[in-house]
């Protein structure tokens, strides 16, 4: 029996039509079939997978972290519309947290051009990875962007300290300067009416839901836990403070303790990152691009670039 390829995602993923499925997967889904291979999609056992044992199908699995011969974890990449194929899961429990980023290695006009195109489609466009509000708003320049993200199981896992104590390090080490703090837009959870309670008796900090393209261009640093907001601060070339652990540690100042915080916001303020340079190496050349004609080929080529054996997938070609 040839191998298939086996989608596991959540229930609420799983229409019989397909219908409800990512873009991602749904493109993935009709473009293997069009080939000729037995795609299934089923539901996302983390368990069964867990204890998976021999197989010759190959498993793709959203937001996942199994580590299998014969398995790539796949998610949202940050930003639409790259994702994931990794080995070992994504965000701070991908493989790229591990690999050595290499900033001569990358092409600079290439990576400018890359930079460029994305600025253009999210900055200038004034999109992101959630809904933002469209009307324009201003902000004290030089300021500290503060974003919160609540709890979740893949944010908790990663933190280094606490939102709670995140906020406090960065009040007690600002200065002078404003702090725009933003809540989640679709987590409220954890410490979050803690922190907004204690900002709006803070004098010099601005609580707001602003499009995050307003609030980036009045920033000199960013500070988040892992947040999809610290690459598009990269893409505002706006430097960044991890309070986690992060695959985009690579050009970022990370930090595991809340007395490091002062030093970090002087040291991330002062450094010339090479965001250009990273952001082609991280998205464009570890990542998959949904948006591409060339999905389908790419995808195999990441498979096989992890060690998965594709023979006998797709008759087709």
């Amino acid at each position: 029996m040839r191998p298939g390829l086996i989608l596991h995602v959540p229930l609420h993923m799983m229409a019989s039509d397909g219908a409800d499925l990512p873009g991602f997967f749904q493109k993935i889904r009709s473009g293997f079939l069009a080939r000729g291979a037995h795609v299934e999609v089923r539901w996302r056992d983390i368990e069964a997978l867990t204890n998976m044992g021999d197989t010759g199908d190959i498993h793709l699995v959203h937001n996942g972290r199994i580590r299998h011969p014969r398995v790539l974890n796949t998610g949202l990449a940050y930003i639409y519309p790259f994702w994931y194929c990794d080995p070992h899961g994504i965000f701070g429990d991908s493989s790229l947290a591990a690999e050595t980023f290499r900033p001569d290695d990358v092409d600079p006009a290439l990576a400018n051009v890359f930079l460029m195109h994305q600025t253009r489609r999210l900055v200038d466009r004034r999109q992101s990875r959630y809904d933002q509000p469209q009307d324009r708003r201003t902000f004290p320049k030089n300021a500290i962007a503060v974003f919160l993200q609540g709890d979740s199981d893949p944010v908790n896992r990663a933190r280094y300290m606490s939102e709670r104590e995140m906020f406090s390090a960065v009040l007690a080490s600002r200065g002078d300067r404003t702090v725009i703090l933003k809540p989640h837009p679709r987590n409220l959870t954890g410490d979050t009416a803690h922190i907004l309670a204690v900002a709006g008796q803070s004098p010099g900090v601005v609580i707001t839901d602003a499009n995050v393209h307003d609030i980036l261009a009045s920033s000199d640093v960013t500070v988040t836990a892992t947040s999809a907001t610290a690459l598009e601060s990269m893409i505002h070339r706006v430097p960044v403070v991890l309070c986690g652990r992060s695959d985009l540690h690579h050009c970022a100042v990370t930090i595991r303790h809340p007395d490091e915080m002062h030093g970090a916001l002087r040291v991330a303020t002062n450094t010339p990152f090479p965001f250009a340079e990273f952001l082609y190496w991280f998205l464009a050349q570890n990542t998959l691009n949904a948006g591409s004609a060339t999905l389908i080929d790419d995808t195999l080529a990441r498979m096989t670039q992890h060690g998965v054996d594709t023979t006998g997938l797709m008759p087709n070609g």
